[in-house]
């Protein structure tokens, strides 16, 4: 089962409306579970559908599977530190 982003308060991303996310699926990933999707932009219109996390490099994360997230709920995206991170994000 792939969990949904089911809240993402990252306002400035493009993919965001209504604090949803609308990628159809979310990179996490790099040296800290960022959400590598997410794309600056003034000005947000994505076409509907739900975002889901297509991939997790995080493997440090109690969620991660075989580099996919498997978060029993469902996924929170949150601006911190300058940088769109994942909020579900468990340390193992």
């Amino acid at each position: 089962m792939i969990p949904e982003v089911k809240s993402c308060t990252v306002t400035q991303c493009f993919y965001n409306r209504d604090n949803e996310c609308y990628a159809h699926a979310i990179l996490v990933g790099s040296d800290t579970p960022a959400c590598e999707t997410f794309a600056q932009a003034e000005a947000q219109n994505p076409p509907r559908g739900e975002g889901t996390v297509g991939a997790c490099h995080i493997t440090q994360c109690e969620y991660n599977y075989k580099m996919s997230c498997h978060a029993c709920s469902d996924i929170s995206v949150i601006w911190q530190n300058n940088q769109a991170l994942c909020a579900t994000y468990e340390p193992r």
